[in-house]
């Protein structure tokens, strides 16, 4: 006998998550990943499972990859980044075969 229906997760998750998001935006925490309120995107799509935004350089020239996602009770897998699409992709790479390293 179910004692909820199964979208009481998705609410429960969602619920937390737009708690978390409302707080970090209040207190300025995640204008480096999501972007200052009137910074526009250079560019935003979909591919496959993932929402990927390119943001305008960082100030001082330092790349910026955020990553998320996996198996959540719904789709959020992102990919958030500042610098030059090539530039990122070597830090990636780098960063790839170093967690490919982990003990």
């Amino acid at each position: 006998m179910n004692t909820h229906e199964d979208n009481c997760h998705r609410s429960e998750f969602m619920d937390r998550l737009i708690e978390r998001s409302e707080s970090m935006i209040e207190n300025k925490e995640s204008e480096i990943t999501a972007g200052k309120p009137d910074e526009l995107e250079l560019a935003s799509w979909r591919h496959k499972r993932f929402h990927c935004r390119h943001l305008p350089d960082d100030e001082q020239g330092i790349l910026r990859i955020s990553v998320g996602g996996g198996e959540t009770p719904l789709p959020m897998n992102y990919l958030v980044f500042r610098g030059t699409v090539g530039r990122c992709i070597q830090l990636l790479e780098g960063a790839l075969a170093a967690i490919k390293k982990a003990p």
